[in-house]
């Protein structure tokens, strides 16, 4: 299994020359599932895990692909100008875009791709948006051989 909290945390600083106000949050799905949107601070973004797929690579590793969704939270109000609100969209898609696509987490890891996207919702007061990404990764943290059987060490009756 692969963390995303690296990208949590990728996701916590904007990139180099964005203008607009960037995300007053960045969390991970824990959080997006407690979301109450009457209480949430716009613009927000959080990292919810998609899909893990995985193709045996020997006895104890395994090259994954976790797909996970960055899911990006704005207003969407009457103030806007027409066809404000998908600019301003743009503009956070293009900026996560920037810091996720080609970004390599850990050694272990292959860079960072785009998937796609779509609406998760579309009121008159907010606006929810989720793309995904993947990327592969070696997974080896699986348990160590055991000792020896004539190594254990026996807590209960003896055999």
């Amino acid at each position: 299994m692969i963390s995303l909290q690296p990208i949590i945390t990728r996701l916590a600083a904007p990139p180099q020359g964005f203008k607009p106000l960037w995300f007053r949050q960045v969390d991970g799905a824990a959080a997006y599932a407690l979301l109450r949107p009457d209480t949430l601070p716009y613009p927000a973004a959080w990292v919810v895990r998609a899909s893990d797929r995985a193709a045996r690579q020997g006895e104890r590793s395994a090259l994954a692909t976790p797909e996970f969704d960055v899911v990006i939270a704005i207003e969407n109000t009457r103030r806007h100008a027409l066809g404000e609100t998908d600019e301003i969209l743009l503009a956070y898609r293009q900026a996560v875009f920037t810091l996720l696509e080609g970004w390599q987490a850990a050694a272990h890891q292959q860079p960072i791709r785009w998937q796609g996207g779509k609406v998760v919702e579309y009121t008159a007061q907010d606006l929810f948006w989720a793309d995904r990404y993947a990327f592969d990764g070696l997974v080896t943290n699986y348990l160590g051989n055991p000792p020896a059987f004539d190594q254990l060490v026996y807590t209960g009756e003896k055999p």
